[in-house]
């Protein structure tokens, strides 16, 4: 692999082909495959997760963290210095090169779970930050509607950079605690509501519990078990604006057995057709 990589370095590497953004682009993708392919555990990552949710997963500084490029380079008549003008002084330094100078601090990862309803409607939260002087409290916009795994970025909140560089990035992998009665399905939100058989069939009101706190909606003679009822507006805020609470009405029977005046009268029902 180190054979190949040398002579694709060398075809393509910045000196060769002065101006030239394309080879440039491969040049730096080149570099990036080999960090990957280098190290057994960041291409088992790269092969589970596939190319896009490895990068959401691994930032620049993660990926060439400990890649040695400089045995990579012997004999080309290229230094891995280059690696510094295309990827910042962390390129160079995890590609084997001394840390000289202001260098960009490292990037961190933190998992922060929220509740439903916050997660939902949008909020803000306060995190703490480990930091080598000490923890720091961090206070974070919530977006509304972001989802269970999504990342939020909080730039310049990661480590501090050595010698004056500037701070690393914060990403924040979102944690969405359950709701007991409230599941999401996209924009929309769908609850069951459990109701007396005698409303399902004479009709009359019931409480349902939302975001917004519980409404009392109809419900009209006659309605069948297992029936929805959509509540428009009480659903998860997106860009588009906010979805539906979709609620499902499930028939209950009173507890217990039955007294023989309950008897009587079910058996009036069974005769009447009920």
């Amino acid at each position: 692999m180190k054979k190949a990589f040398r002579k694709k370095a060398m075809e393509l590497h910045p000196d060769k082909n002065p101006g030239n953004k394309e080879a440039e682009d491969r040049f730096k993708e080149l570099n990036e495959a080999y960090a990957v392919l280098s190290d057994d555990g960041k291409r088992k990552q790269y092969d589970t997760h596939g190319h896009a949710r490895f990068h959401e997963r691994f930032s620049a500084d993660d990926i060439f963290r400990g890649a040695d490029f400089s045995s990579a380079f012997d004999g080309t008549g290229f230094g891995a210095d280059i690696l510094e003008a295309l990827f910042g002084r962390n390129g160079r330094a995890n590609a084997g090169g001394g840390r000289r100078g202001p260098m960009r601090g490292q990037d961190l990862q933190m998992d922060v779970e929220i509740a439903f309803a916050e997660a939902a409607l949008g909020g803000e939260r306060r995190v703490r930050v480990p930091r080598p002087d000490g923890p720091v409290d961090l206070t974070i916009r919530i977006p509304a509607g972001v989802e269970d795994g999504q990342k939020i970025l909080a730039k310049g909140h990661g480590q501090p950079g050595p010698n004056g560089g500037p701070a690393g990035d914060l990403h924040l992998r979102i944690r969405v605690a359950p709701h007991p009665t409230l599941t999401r399905d996209g924009s929309n939100l769908e609850t069951t509501v459990r109701v007396p058989f005698t409303t399902l069939a004479l009709g009359g009101t019931t409480s349902v519990p939302t975001l917004d706190g519980d409404k009392r909606i109809r419900v009209a003679p006659g309605t069948q078990p297992g029936a929805q009822q959509r509540l428009r507006g009480l659903g998860v805020t997106t860009k588009e604006g906010r979805g539906d609470l979709f609620v499902r009405l499930a028939g209950e029977l009173p507890g217990g057995e039955p007294t023989p005046e309950a008897v009587a009268l079910l058996e009036q029902l069974r005769e009447l057709g009920f």
